[in-house]
């Protein structure tokens, strides 16, 4: 989840196109909407700074209905000392933008990789 629908909607064709399954948004309302009705989401990718909610409140939030899900903090502002803490704390991942896909696409695979290892030995 991006607040500017640019950075959303190439975010979205990007990973859609190496095979992942995307919701987006651009308000933390309808994100927690999203992830309610879609109780099979891994991985929350959300801008730090957000109108309204701030993109730890809205992982927070989540986190509280599904523990197991994963956090990709991504940010193209100044990240303070108690946002720091409060990443390493809750063991997400953080992004700085400007980034390149290529460097999203590795972190998000990063990621999901024990997550996919999990369910493709689970199939077996």
């Amino acid at each position: 989840m991006d607040d500017d629908s640019d950075i959303r909607s190439l975010t979205r064709t990007f990973l859609e196109h190496e095979g992942y399954g995307v919701f987006s948004s651009g308000d933390a309302q309808r994100a927690a909407q999203i992830f309610r009705s879609v109780p099979e989401i891994d991985l929350l990718v959300t801008d730090l700074y957000m109108p309204g909610k701030s993109g730890i409140e809205l992982a927070l939030e989540l986190k509280a209905l599904a523990s197991e899900l994963s956090v990709l903090m991504i940010s193209g502002g100044l990240v303070d000392s108690v946002q720091k803490a409060k990443l390493e704390e809750e063991g997400w991942n953080f992004l700085a933008k400007p980034f390149r896909l290529t460097e999203l696409l590795s972190t998000v695979h990063r990621i999901l990789a024990p997550l996919e290892a999990r369910r493709w030995r689970g199939a077996r």
